[in-house]
């Protein structure tokens, strides 16, 4: 998936030496909007599947690939027009070639907006 220009990050803090917080900036006006949904745009999940993939192989500086998602709970609807800033709450458990990941995603007053726990495989 292409998410060339899809958000900015504002700010990235290393919480402890597993756990990381990124808060972005979702750019509402990218092209992914317009086919989910024409005249009422929602980020869609799988896009915030990507961020968390980009965000854990920046951190790691690797590349992973998602292998399984254990648990996806999406609690709100994020329209980029009323709410485009988001918090990642990451907190990483690496194990030989995996990576898992557990997220707390929110808006940036804190309401919830998605959890789940995905694992990734290092690609050689």
């Amino acid at each position: 998936m292409n998410l060339d220009n899809f958000y900015k990050i504002q700010s990235r803090k290393l919480v402890d030496e597993s756990s990381l917080s990124v808060t972005l900036q979702l750019n509402d006006a990218h092209i992914i909007y317009t086919g989910h949904f024409p005249n009422h745009p929602v980020l869609p999940g799988v896009a915030m599947f990507q961020i968390i993939k980009e965000l854990s192989e920046e951190h790691f500086n690797t590349t992973f690939f998602m292998q399984h998602v254990s648990r996806a709970k999406f609690l709100n609807l994020v329209d980029p027009f009323q709410n485009n800033v988001l918090v990642f709450q990451l907190v990483f458990q690496q194990e030989e070639n995996t990576l898992k990941v557990k997220n707390s995603t929110t808006f940036a007053n804190g309401v919830s907006v998605m959890q789940c726990s995905l694992v990734f495989r290092e690609l050689c």
